[in-house]
């Protein structure tokens, strides 16, 4: 999980994911409106025994799990705001 890395390595994997027209947020993926116990529900799932999310080195939670994929929306959002233009005229 990418959560505990520095900024400029989670812009680097967001915007690789951008550019290659993966989803960055849940909205891309028909999820805008998930609530938390949804997450937490796939959570859950995602985290039972023999799932290959115990193939990591360390232990994942499902609420570590729900918190990544919430932080991971709030990043894509945060890439995909429009950038306000102004139209100067002199």
């Amino acid at each position: 999980m990418l959560t505990d890395r520095a900024p400029e390595l989670i812009e680097e994997v967001y915007q690789f994911c951008e550019d290659i027209g993966l989803p960055t947020t849940l909205a891309d993926i028909g999820l805008a409106g998930v609530s938390d116990d949804e997450l937490l529900a796939v959570a859950r799932a995602s985290c039972q025994t023999g799932e290959t999310i115990h193939n990591e080195p360390f232990t994942i939670t499902p609420e570590a799990v729900q918190a990544a994929l919430r932080a991971a929306d709030a990043v894509g959002r945060r890439g995909k705001r429009p950038i306000l233009q102004v139209n100067v005229s002199l």
